[in-house]
């Protein structure tokens, strides 16, 4: 695409507002697809994104919209995009990839249920914070996005933005010392990265805190099982084991309800 076009998209009067003033975006079903023959098939998800016009002169505009299904990684690609494009901006944040952690109390398998549900609410509120954003908003391929599925792949390779992405990606982690570095910026670094030092060692402690917990949690739920079979078999401790069996079972469940 030429420079003169660009400007010419750019310089398009827009509607007032932001997306979310015109039309209503959810994340409302996933589905398992396979691709590939029967020696070397590809398990992948993908995410249906429904878009409901609610202002009647924006619909006169855009014309009809149609649902379109998105995998991860076109999201991830979308997230790559917009973060090079728009680097004085601080891109809303996807779903994680996989689980982290084995307190989540949430299936390793990417394709559990709970799993998939929990990363398509994510997916939409990804999508409802760029809607949300006044600049981010009117992006033309945050636009096709969600309005075309195969042109915006095509879009996206042809434009070369993949190949940006990287190049851009791969130069922000290339260190520049300068001559006569500005002081405040110095300091604003120096803070930056002091913050996220902190942060990263209060979320560790978070962590370790919420792991031995959930540790805690499976001790108990484990002997309040093996007090409640011993019951069966002991006569005369039989009422006792059983009530002590219900009582871990009780200090299980509150663990279960604690909110990491």
């Amino acid at each position: 695409m030429s420079d003169t076009e660009d400007k010419q998209e750019n310089t398009e009067p827009k509607p007032s507002g932001t997306l979310l003033n015109h039309l209503e975006i959810s994340v409302s079903e996933s589905e398992k697809r396979v691709t590939g023959s029967l020696n070397l098939r590809d398990h992948y998800t993908v995410y249906l994104i429904e878009i409901k016009v609610t202002d009647p002169e924006f619909q006169k505009k855009v014309g009809k919209l149609t649902t379109v299904w998105r995998r991860y990684t076109e999201f991830e690609q979308l997230h790559d995009y917009l973060e090079v494009t728009y680097p004085y901006l601080v891109i809303p944040p996807l779903p994680e990839k996989r689980v982290l952690y084995g307190w989540q109390k949430i299936s390793n398998d990417t394709f559990d249920p709970n799993f998939v549900d929990r990363r398509r609410a994510g997916l939409e509120n990804f999508l409802l914070r760029i809607a949300a954003h006044p600049l981010l908003t009117w992006d033309k391929h945050f636009l096709e996005f969600l309005q075309h599925e195969e042109d915006w792949r095509e879009s996206y390779k042809a434009n070369g933005y993949l190949q940006l992405v990287e190049n851009k990606l791969k130069s922000l982690s290339v260190s520049v010392r300068l001559k006569k570095p500005d002081p405040e910026f110095e300091s604003m670094k120096e803070y930056g990265s002091t913050l996220a030092s902190n942060l990263n060692n209060l979320l560790k402690a978070r962590s370790r805190v919420a792991e031995k917990q959930y540790n805690v949690h499976k001790l108990h739920a484990n002997y309040g099982r093996v007090f409640s079979e011993w019951s069966a078999i002991e006569k005369e401790m039989g009422d006792a084991l059983q009530k002590s069996g219900h009582y871990l079972d009780s200090l299980a469940s509150r663990y279960v309800k604690f909110d990491f």
